[in-house]
């Protein structure tokens, strides 16, 4: 396990200083927090956990001068900003020897004119690449590894074993093919990232003012960005005005416009919005037999997403397909007064009883677990605390997604920050009437 003497993180905002109580937890280490904003929230928390906090704009121009000053062989280097280069990050961490770990791929700017350069299928993309220019023992730079994408890709391969002994599928995977046969052999058809936060805070909604329970930012990039999904081989009419390229497809609308029918246990049936998510388009490529060109096997994977209703509102906000409605913006954390974030995968099949695994937990529970978190938070910093330790295991590794890693190694960190996980076979379909799974069925 590699010694880690400082950890140097890039944004403060909800998640971040979520994180603070856990690392305090498994790090006697320096914190070094930069942050375009300083405020007295901010140095409180960071003060808490003797952090030091420099308020800095980390851009293009300066990222270097920076950030290199406190990188070495024995740092961690966190990027939980919006709008900093991930690839950027990593090339600095990785001239240093210094472990990375991001929670979504970020470029430096996210284009307004041509959403296409920015969305996740081309960071992805460009991501993979740059990957392929490293060697393969440089320092582990683990990308997209938050609550989902990340840790949702681990429950994937433990949802995907328990379906498989209830259904009495035999399976001993060791490869990576190993895990896109299973789920061609189980049928199936579509994985939704399902997710219903019933999360509600005691603060009413101003007119104007933006609420949600994680980044801000990031929810709204998301809702503003073309809604994309992994692309099943068994799909035979792409949606009106959807372009496909290899294992992805890009929708017309934007995310807050596409709705789906999804389900969850403890809610049950409910209309997730389908935002774009690494996630979608990392499992689908994983899961593909045969030519990616022409798969034999691929599920269609999606993010099936209800935020918490105060959030819901504020999408209103967004109806001009930009922020000039926006007045105020504000993450839900110790306003709260109830709810729950059920956060799991749906694997439907065309075989077999559909299977929903997930977590169940509860904002009373998380804030008992670690304090300044939600339920939402804390299903997103297990997951960076778990990879963070999965990279120290495994230090030269070079760039890797959540697919990459141990799954056991991972799933037995964060599993008590998830609990209660939650697992049930239900006989669901989209539409009670049809027993296609094509995706004009999920459509609400």
């Amino acid at each position: 396990m590699k010694k880690i003497n400082r950890i140097v993180i890039v944004g403060f905002g909800s998640i971040a200083q979520a994180l603070m109580p856990l690392l305090a937890e498994r790090y006697n280490a320096d914190v070094v927090i930069f942050d375009k904003e300083v405020d007295a929230a901010r140095t409180c928390i960071a003060d808490e956990f003797s952090a030091r906090l420099i308020k800095r704009t980390v851009t293009v121009h300066n990222y270097r001068e920076v950030i290199a000053p406190y990188l070495d062989a024995h740092t961690f280097l966190l990027n939980l900003a919006v709008s900093v280069s991930s690839e950027a990050l990593i090339e600095l961490a990785q001239s240093f020897g210094a472990l990375y770990l991001d929670t979504c791929i970020e470029p430096w700017e996210y284009a307004e004119q041509d959403a296409t350069l920015t969305s996740n299928f081309s960071l992805r993309e460009s991501l993979k690449s740059f990957a392929g220019t490293k060697a393969q023992n440089d320092a582990t730079a683990v990308v997209a590894h938050g609550a989902n994408p990340g840790f949702i890709s681990i429950l994937l391969k433990k949802a995907m074993v328990q379906m498989a002994a209830l259904n009495d599928v035999a399976f001993n995977g060791k490869t990576h093919q190993d895990w896109a046969l299973l789920a061609q052999a189980l049928g199936i058809r579509v994985i939704q990232i399902s997710e219903r936060d019933t999360q509600i805070s005691e603060t009413p909604r101003s007119q104007g003012h933006f609420m949600c329970t994680w980044s801000v930012d990031g929810l709204i990039t998301e809702c503003l960005q073309p809604a994309e999904m992994g692309w099943g081989s068994h799909e035979s009419e792409l949606p009106k005005g959807a372009v496909q390229q290899r294992y992805a497809v890009a929708m017309k609308q934007s995310g807050r416009e596409v709705r789906v029918k999804s389900w969850s246990p403890n809610y049950l049936d409910f209309p997730g919005y389908l935002l774009t998510h690494n996630e979608s388009l990392s499992i689908a490529e994983y899961l593909t037999v045969g030519e990616p060109s022409n798969p034999s096997y691929r599920p269609t994977v999606y993010y099936a997403y209800h935020p918490c209703d105060q959030a819901v509102a504020s999408m209103s906000l967004l109806s001009s397909g930009g922020e000039e409605n926006i007045l105020s913006k504000q993450v839900l954390k110790d306003d709260i007064v109830s709810g729950i974030d059920e956060l799991g995968v749906f694997l439907i099949s065309d075989r077999y009883d559909s299977f929903w695994m997930g977590s169940n937990l509860s904002i009373g529970k998380a804030r008992k677990m670690a304090k300044h978190n939600s339920a939402t938070s804390l299903q997103v910093v297990s997951s960076i605390v778990a990879g963070m330790a999965w990279a120290q295991a495994n230090p030269q590794q070079g760039v890797l997604e959540s697919e990459s890693l141990d799954w056991e190694f991972v799933y037995g960190i964060a599993e008590q920050y998830w609990q209660p996980i939650v697992s049930q076979q239900i006989k669901w379909r989209p539409d009670p009437d049809a027993s296609a799974l094509s995706f004009k069925h999920f459509l609400v």
